[in-house]
């Protein structure tokens, strides 16, 4: 039994390269290393799920480098793609080559670690449904001061990215989640720097009982950037992000409209 409709999905917190998926790269290891401290949305799984059931909890396995899980499955659908950057890189965060990988062993990450994820991931919403009649998602985030070339928007940072789906993002949750931040006197941006919130995949497009609000929290007010280190701040951070999540879970049992 699950005790709220509200799911946390963590897709870029892991550093975890298999020795299996190490010989597709065709990087050095500080390239590699630089790689993983750009991208890797560091203690999200902390700032996000501290004291959050496992049972509501989806975290992706393997470091995005391996497979991003968030990213649409066919890179026909995906914009990251035109990046080299779509559900399996091939390019670093400057567009310098990062691995060669064939169709046959790019289906084969996808086997492994790509389709697992999101069948976890729907089996968890189904249960949402089932019990609670309605899904919210929590699709927990951090990103860099210094642009990536998947953002779609270049401005000043915020210190707080909401992103949202138009199916998928009632007006009523987005509000709540804007309101919450601007509230505690963070500066929000709305699908800025990045747009759109993770659905699984059965169910995106089809069925708006599934919510999903996408949080981006700017890497400098918890960590040191360069060094990957957390700063003093960092407990005020996740206090803040776990109030949220706590707000949001009272929400979503509520049962407000989703029309």
């Amino acid at each position: 039994m699950l005790r709220s409709p509200l799911l946390l999905h963590i897709p870029h917190a892991s550093t975890g390269i298999p020795d299996d998926a190490r010989g597709d790269f065709v990087v050095d290891r500080d390239t590699l290393d630089a790689e993983l401290l750009r991208l890797t949305d560091r203690f999200t799984d902390t700032l996000y799920g501290d004291g959050f059931p496992e049972a509501q909890t989806v975290m992706a396995t393997v470091s995005r480098l391996v497979v991003d899980v968030e990213r649409f499955a066919d890179d026909v659908h995906e914009p990251g793609a035109a990046h080299g950057m779509g559900a399996v890189y091939v390019r670093t965060s400057s567009g310098a080559p990062l691995r060669a990988v064939s169709e046959t062993r790019r289906a084969q990450l996808m086997d492994e670690y790509y389709w697992p994820h999101h069948q976890r991931l729907a089996a968890m919403a189904a249960r949402a449904l089932e019990q609670f009649g309605r899904c919210v998602i929590i699709d927990a985030h951090s990103f860099p001061v210094a642009p990536l070339p998947t953002q779609v928007d270049f401005s000043d940072p915020p210190e707080i990215g909401l992103g949202t789906d138009a199916m998928h993002t009632s007006a009523e949750l987005a509000e709540v989640v804007h309101t919450f931040f601007a509230d505690r006197g963070f500066s929000v941006g709305v699908n800025r720097p990045f747009a759109g919130a993770l659905v699984p995949n059965a169910y995106y497009g089809r069925d708006q009982r599934v919510q999903s609000v996408m949080i981006e929290v700017r890497r400098d007010l918890y960590m040191d950037e360069r060094t990957g280190v957390r700063l003093s701040l960092f407990a005020e951070v996740q206090r803040v992000l776990i109030e949220f999540r706590a707000l949001l879970e009272a929400w979503s049992l509520a049962g407000e409209s989703v029309a």
